[in-house]
């Protein structure tokens, strides 16, 4: 899984909060589509409901089936939940505006605005947790980049001078560090906190 790259949450620059308050709104299930549809909880994370509208916003921001994109949602509410405990500003005006509106163009018109900005602001707290307690763990030494290139260099083709492409083969192994970071990060919260599925109906 790259939760990073899928969810586009790579930036450094985001070091934006939840309140307690948004918290709370974030979590609140209200309508979802724009049309009717009838709700039903399809999972419990710590005895809290993942309900199927957010399910079926995640499968339509990430091109996934219904099984994967539970256990994406399930993913998120996990992460959400560790985040919640640290984060505590809210974010931009114009930085929420531009990510509900983000998320709107990905998922299409069949959405509300009240589900995109909640959907929203779970993605900017779990942006914030990871750049504030991931992201500082991540370290590639220049001998790792200087190994890298000369592995490309060995591929056939002529390589470009090492010091046009060094700071970008540097972002790219720091960005496969970080998805590993993240992915053992929820490997962990898996592994220990309170998951319960729901069988789905006939």
């Amino acid at each position: 899984m790259r939760f990073i790259s899928r969810w586009a949450m790579r930036s450094s620059s985001r070091r934006l909060f939840l309140c307690a308050a948004l918290l709370a709104h974030a979590l609140a299930p209200d309508g979802v589509f724009a049309g009717t549809v009838v709700e039903r909880t399809v999972a419990f994370v710590n005895k809290k409901p993942v309900l199927l509208s957010d399910v079926e916003l995640t499968r339509a921001l990430l091109k996934l089936d219904e099984k994967e994109a539970v256990e994406r949602a399930i993913d998120e509410a996990l992460m959400f939940e560790e985040a919640s405990r640290l984060v505590s500003e809210t974010p931009a005006p114009e930085t929420l505006a531009l990510a509900v509106a983000t998320l709107q163009e990905k998922a299409g018109p069949a959405f509300t605005k009240a589900a995109l900005r909640r959907k929203a602001l779970v993605q900017l707290a779990i942006s914030s947790y990871i750049d504030l307690r991931l992201r500082p763990q991540v370290r590639v030494e220049d001998e790792a980049v200087r190994q890298a290139f000369n592995e490309r260099a060995t591929s056939g083709s002529e390589p470009p001078p090492f010091d046009l492409v060094a700071d970008a083969i540097r972002e790219s192994l720091e960005s496969r560090a970080l998805d590993q970071k993240i992915e053992e990060w929820v490997a962990s919260l898996r592994g220990r906190e309170d998951i319960r599925r729901m069988t789905p109906r006939p």
